[in-house]
């Protein structure tokens, strides 16, 4: 089998229409014989995305580069650039070897797949690495698309949406707390694809400004101290929707007071909303009609003199020895 490689700049990638459907320019691709293509291994999969892998010792090329040369790296907004900044975890040491559980795959019809390379693990459960769209032709295994992906990969899914004019990838994915009985949480992150990428970008106002990350969970909690000692719990749930118009996100926040003091005592309501706002991409830009409504009301808690307490712990991830 013979690899081949096309290194894609910047300037070349904008030569290309709007990637409103997988684009015809072929990234990086491996020559294999017909018959052979429906069982490729894990390590030629991971041989097709990451540039300098050892499919022998299944080693990874430091720094971790896709197969257009790109780095693999991922930027979350933070607190002051941003109304709400993306979620905090530690960057785990770099596995020595890649393994099965490295390789996530979607196939989205008999010819076109997702595939995303698991090169870094987060300290919560997330992880990081190379995603593509990969398609089968004639003349062998192509990459329409590529980008790299933070997500979390325990029971994850990907998939492509439409926005207007632009194809959006879709990665969803759950963290388990490790509380007894266990509680998972499902996330989801967008992607726009543009030109054969997939880009890793904030959610901004109409008038410019970043809310926050394209990362949307489907359920948190949070329970804050209050001046006078009692406690308020927090919790939301949330929806996407996807419509050609762009992605509706329909989000409930109730809030319930407890007695530290007195923890037989049933929670108190103290408060319900619910909200839907519109995020659609205008202008190359993923824009939203507001910030989560979760914001909203956390920043008027705090703004009265709510403490936030620590979160649940979750599932700490383990990087492969």
């Amino acid at each position: 089998m013979k690899r081949l490689t096309t290194l894609v700049s910047t300037g070349m990638l904008l030569l290309f229409g709007c990637a409103a459907r997988p684009p015809t320019q072929a990234l990086c691709s491996l020559d294999v014989a017909r018959e052979k293509r429906p069982v490729l291994s894990a390590e030629e999969w991971f041989d097709l995305l990451l540039h300098g892998f050892d499919r022998k010792e299944r080693t990874l090329a430091r720094p971790t580069l896709d197969c257009s040369g790109s780095p693999v790296v991922w930027q979350e907004p933070v607190a002051d650039e941003c109304r709400e900044a993306g979620p905090e975890a530690e960057l785990l040491p770099m596995s020595k070897q890649l393994s099965d559980e490295d390789l996530v795959m979607t196939t989205l019809r008999a010819d076109l797949r997702l595939v995303w390379v698991i090169a870094r693990r987060y300290a919560n459960g997330e992880a990081l690495g190379p995603v593509g769209l990969v398609e089968r032709t004639d003349k062998g295994i192509v990459v329409r698309a590529l980008g790299s992906l933070r997500s979390f990969p325990l029971d994850s899914e990907l998939r492509l949406e439409r926005s207007g004019d632009t194809t959006l990838l879709v990665a969803e994915g759950q963290q388990c707390s490790l509380d007894a009985p266990s509680v998972c949480r499902r996330f989801a992150r967008i992607l726009p694809m543009r030109n054969g990428r997939f880009f890793s970008e904030s959610v901004m106002s109409k008038d410019g400004k970043c809310l926050g990350p394209a990362w949307f969970p489907f359920a948190r909690e949070q329970v804050l101290k209050l001046p006078n000692g009692m406690h308020r719990k927090v919790q939301q749930t949330s929806t996407l929707k996807f419509t050609p118009e762009g992605v509706s996100i329909n989000e409930e926040v109730s809030m319930d007071d407890l007695n530290p003091k007195l923890p037989a005592m049933p929670p108190r309501a103290y408060r319900r909303a619910q909200s839907e706002r519109k995020l659609r991409v205008e202008n190359n830009r993923l824009v939203a009609t507001d910030a989560s409504m979760w914001v909203r009301l956390m920043e008027l808690e705090l703004l009265a003199g709510a403490t936030p307490l620590e979160p649940v712990t979750v599932v700490q991830a383990k990087s492969t020895p």
